[in-house]
């Protein structure tokens, strides 16, 4: 079992910072988290700049040799509980990280990257039941829930099965807003007195980017300007998406 060297130190740092970003952790935190694991690996004076798509870190070893490394982040989801897992590696590597070798926490990280998420079947069943919860809180009828439920349920099956072919969230955002009133607007057909507005606005509930439009506020007022207003950015892009998607739908199916 090899003992943790310099490059060592780097790769594991900026590794723990990536998994926070990709798993929609705030920026601050990912900069916090690269600094304590290198810090406990025995790096001195760490230092890390992280925007939603670069994590740039800089320190020094015991010899006063100077190191940098930078890592670019490509894809981004939200997974809490890999989120939950790294803070848990990181605090564990604060505490005890000097008696870890190269190769256990390797095993750990990769076991972090590895964990499996919930069932397609529960995240699909999520997105129908919350779609039918927000038919209510907007005051439509049972008819309208048991569209939008039907809704919700067909949309997150067709976006587990683009998210991987279609990189791109704008591009995304666009084919979900068209779905959506696509099959709204069929379902008004078989259904009498369907509410199509809040049916439509019920199902897009559960495609807006709001952990995006927290997680940038929270940025800002943690300071960091650039990556919240970068993320702010990306939350305005994202619901224009779907706001293009949806008049596009409308259009395509004769409502406009």
């Amino acid at each position: 079992m090899s003992k943790i060297v310099s490059d060592d130190i780097q790769d594991l740092a900026v590794e723990a910072g990536a998994l926070v970003l990709e798993n929609g952790g705030e920026t601050y935190r990912a900069e916090e988290t690269v600094v304590r694991v290198a810090k406990s690996l025995g790096a001195k004076n760490p230092y890390s700049f992280v925007t939603p798509t670069v994590i740039l870190f800089s320190w020094k070893n015991a010899s006063g040799e100077h190191f940098m490394n930078m890592k670019r982040i490509r894809r981004r989801c939200t997974n809490l509980k890999k989120l939950a897992l790294v803070n848990d590696l990181s605090r564990s590597i604060e505490s005890h990280g000097k008696n870890e070798t190269h190769e256990s926490l390797r095993l750990k990280f990769d076991g972090i990257e590895n964990a499996s998420s919930y069932p397609t079947l529960i995240l699909i069943l999520a997105a129908a039941i919350s779609s039918s919860f927000f038919a209510f809180m907007f005051g439509g009828t049972a008819k309208d829930a048991v569209a939008v439920f039907f809704t919700g349920f067909f949309l997150r099956l067709m976006l587990i099965f683009f998210e991987r072919r279609i990189p791109n969230d704008f591009l995304l955002s666009v084919l979900s807003g068209i779905f959506i009133a696509i099959v709204v607007r069929i379902f008004a057909y078989f259904i009498s007195d369907l509410n199509v507005g809040i049916s439509m606005i019920s199902a897009l509930m559960i495609v807006v980017p709001g952990i995006t439009l927290v997680t940038s506020i929270r940025d800002m007022i943690a300071g960091d300007l650039m990556a919240g207003s970068a993320r702010l950015v990306e939350a305005i892009i994202i619901a224009s998406g779907l706001s293009i998607g949806a008049a596009g739908g409308l259009l395509m199916a004769g409502l406009v």
